[in-house]
């Protein structure tokens, strides 16, 4: 598989990280969680930067982190965790690379809050009802370039696993950044 780039999504709750760590210990390749990057305003705060420039600035290190790996020769980078309204950048972002979404969502809101208040992965975030309204977005838009939408609340992790697996050997990207998409089609974490 000569896949750039793999972004996993999808609302809390859903499976991104216990399914882009697999995908990790199954290529060896390198993995990056959004979450990871700094935060200047905790860190630092003397800065003056609001959460929406704070962010910006996140997203644009991680992409030229990752662009950085792939331009080493690095394949199957693994990306989650991106707020949601992030999706619309990606197609732009990554023009000419050769890249995939996996966007993981559940058809039954109950799955999704029996998975985020019953966590075991580290993930500290508990708003089930936020997630469950990200999840419906999701679930009614249309799809971005080069996204494939798995439905991930019946299967079990190996099942949802394998689908991905199937997807990236037979994945033929698009080349268009054509969305057709809106701002409103999407949610954000972001509030300023």
């Amino acid at each position: 598989m000569n896949i750039d780039f793999i972004i996993l999504h999808g609302s809390p709750g859903n499976g991104k990280t216990t399914l882009s760590r697999k995908l990790h210990d199954h290529f060896r390749s390198p993995y990056f969680e959004f979450g990871w990057i700094p935060e200047f305003r905790s860190l630092t705060p003397s800065v003056q930067i609001t959460q929406r420039q704070e962010e910006q600035l996140a997203f644009e290190n991680l992409m030229l982190v990752v662009k950085n790996y792939n331009r080493h020769g690095f394949k199957n980078i693994i990306i989650t965790d991106l707020d949601d309204v992030r999706m619309l950048d990606i197609p732009v972002v990554f023009e000419g690379f050769n890249y995939i979404i996996f966007t993981l969502y559940s058809d039954e809101d109950e799955v999704i809050k029996q998975r985020i208040l019953g966590r075991n992965n580290g993930n500290s975030y508990l708003d089930w009802e936020t997630s469950i309204k990200t999840n419906s977005l999701i679930r009614g838009r249309n799809i971005l370039p080069n996204e494939y939408r798995i439905l991930n609340s019946k299967n079990d992790v190996e099942t949802t696993f394998q689908e991905l697996l199937i997807h990236l050997k037979c994945h033929v990207p698009l080349r268009s950044n054509s969305i057709g998409l809106n701002r409103s089609d999407f949610f954000s974490y972001i509030k300023d």
